[in-house]
């Protein structure tokens, strides 16, 4: 009888300095590559953070980059996604070791759209073209050095990168957000016995104590892009199939939603509790940590835990029958007589 097959177990991890060690042994094996290597991480380098484009030649693209990661962009965590990235792909460093290396030449026509990219962000004095072009390069470099193998693996942290861009333009686009938040709370407000009307994107006291807007970044929008980045670290890491990271991905609008939701709910709470001045005003400004992004995450991971569900087993165990062999038509007939 055969014996059943192993599992292979994930190559070991390693510290820093064995990886340092390993790199100074790839560069004296393999010097040219590691001349390649050096030639476009030093052009990357120049390009993004010290060739001045931008704004009539006064900033550089991350440097522009640095100054859009504002709280009005709901970027504030804006310089923490490149060493993120980087994070992420340390912790895939066992995988990245183990992957056969065959550079490719099809890396340069990756590399040559990138460089394309930055041109158009060039010629249309458009800095975000150019934040979007790092990451293309960055995957082009690898897939041209060390083939598709290694590339994969660098998929993610090179799509994490594009969190890099500013997006604030879209707070200009968010009435129908704003629309439907305003409706749902003042439906669940007027359900609590809190008499609201809702006019637009506002909401007014029947009692006219107290009055509160449903603005852009209380839609959902502020809190979409943390959402969106917290949504594809924890798809990446805890779920397998592609479709499932995909489809946990595009649920960070509905998640953000919903925390806000909650949010605006609790403001008109506050508002009728303890005053428009309070629920307006200190607990409008904390509610956001307190509220919204608990509830947006908790959805996130039970989101998460349905699609990691073994339905199948869920099935079984719901339609079990009492007990072995006995079918429910075996069971005797429930007597009404008394």
């Amino acid at each position: 009888m055969a014996e059943p097959a192993q599992l292979s177990s994930p190559p070991p991890t390693t510290s820093l300095s064995e990886e340092l060690a390993r790199l100074g042994k790839w560069i004296r094996e393999q010097p040219v590559h590691a001349a390649l290597f050096a030639g476009v991480l030093g052009t990357l380098v120049y390009f993004f953070v010290f060739h001045r484009l931008f704004s009539n030649g006064v900033l550089t693209a991350m440097r522009w980059a640095w100054e859009g990661w504002t709280e009005e962009n709901d970027l504030q965590h804006g310089p923490l996604i490149l060493p993120a990235a980087a994070v992420v792909a340390w912790m895939h460093r066992a995988q990245f070791r183990a992957a056969p290396k065959a550079p490719s030449w099809m890396g340069l026509i990756v590399v040559l759209a990138g460089a394309s990219l930055f041109v158009i962000a060039a010629w249309t004095l458009q800095p975000r073209i150019a934040l979007v072009a790092l990451p293309v390069l960055i995957f082009g470099g690898a897939l041209f050095l060390w083939g598709w193998a290694t590339a994969r693996l660098a998929i993610f942290p090179c799509l994490f990168l594009l969190f890099m861009v500013p997006v604030g333009f879209i707070l200009g686009h968010t009435e129908p957000l704003q629309r439907l938040v305003a409706g749902i709370v003042g439906g669940l407000s007027n359900l609590v016995g809190i008499g609201v009307e809702r006019e637009g994107v506002k909401l007014i006291a029947t009692d006219k104590t107290f009055h509160c807007e449903v603005a852009g970044g209380c839609s959902g929008v502020r809190s979409l892009m943390a959402m969106a980045m917290l949504s594809a670290l924890y798809g990446h890491f805890t779920l397998r199939s592609g479709w499932k990271k995909l489809l946990l991905f595009a649920m960070s609008l509905p998640f953000a939603v919903l925390g806000n939701i909650a949010r605006v709910f609790t403001i008109v709470l506050a508002s009728k509790l303890f005053g428009q001045s309070i629920g307006t005003g200190p607990w409008h400004d904390i509610s956001g940590f307190i509220v919204t992004i608990p509830i947006a995450v908790s959805a996130m991971i039970a989101f998460s835990n349905l699609l990691q569900r073994d339905w199948a087993t869920t099935k079984a165990v719901l339609l079990k029958p009492d007990s072995p062999g006995k079918s429910p038509s075996d069971s005797s007939p429930i007597s009404y007589d008394y």
